[in-house]
């Protein structure tokens, strides 16, 4: 019994010794990430963001289900302008239960706000209100954004209708420059076909002038037969003239005259 009294014991120890490394472990690495977040703490006061957002953002790597460091890496980013970033890690913290929602809401609130997209704005801002509703500054962020929003939409409208009317006037001058490029076009090849009309007359004319030219000249005897044509024509005419004289003058002649004694 005495052995096995021994054996228990020495067993009971290494367990403790076991327990005591571990929680060691743990508070020196608990110890460290709570001197990390009090010193980017620190430096977050002093107005020091650029070194927060550093010290913050190595504490969250090496502890990502802390959703404290994550808001605190949020609201370095926020301090630096960087409100994408900071969004991100503002959400990341929404997925643990040690935050405080309300206040988480309405800082992503803030950052969409920050970047002039005040319709998310408004919306985690009525967020905030409804897991804190009497919080003031939630209340008149929420009015402030809204009327931005209302804003920001009338501006809208009023670029889009210019716009249109810019389009539409675009869109005219254009038809208009068409219609006339039509005309042109037409009177152009109206001209061209009247160019190619006269171009064919001229070529006509021309190659009658170079068929009469290239007609051969009459021979000697060609010439004489075309005169002794001309002649018998022209005798034939004066022998038909003659005809018709004699036919004038002979009734005259035969014609009785009487006399009234």
């Amino acid at each position: 019994m005495g052995k096995k009294d021994t054996s228990m014991k020495k067993i009971i120890i290494i367990i403790l010794i076991f327990i005591f490394l571990f929680l060691g472990n743990c508070v020196a690495l608990n110890y460290e990430k709570v001197l990390k977040n009090s010193s980017g703490k620190k430096a977050y006061k002093q107005g020091e963001f650029a070194e927060a957002e550093e010290i913050f953002k190595q504490n969250s790597i090496q502890y990502p289900e802390e959703g404290r460091i994550h808001f605190n890496l949020g609201n370095a980013y926020y301090k630096n302008d960087k409100f994408e970033e900071a969004i991100i890690e503002y959400k990341t913290s929404l997925k643990t239960e040690d935050v405080d929602k309300a206040q988480i809401l309405y800082n992503i609130g803030d950052s969409y706000f920050q970047k002039q997209e005040y319709d998310k704005a408004l919306e985690n801002y009525r967020n905030s209100l409804l897991e804190k509703p009497d919080d003031p500054d939630a209340k008149y962020n929420y009015e402030l954004a809204r009327q931005y929003l209302q804003q920001q939409q009338s501006a809208q409208n009023q670029q889009q209708d210019k716009e249109q009317q810019d389009q539409q006037e675009q869109d005219q001058e254009q038809q208009q420059q068409d219609q006339q490029q039509k005309q042109e076009q037409e009177q152009e090849q109206e001209k061209q076909e009247q160019q190619q009309q006269e171009q064919e007359k001229q070529n006509q004319e021309q190659q009658e002038q170079d068929q009469s030219q290239q007609k051969p000249e009459p021979t000697d005897e060609e010439k004489k037969q075309a005169q002794r044509i001309l002649d018998a024509m022209q005798r034939q005419e004066d022998d038909n003239q003659k005809e018709r004289m004699k036919r004038l003058i002979q009734p005259q002649q035969t014609k009785k005259v009487e006399k009234n004694w």
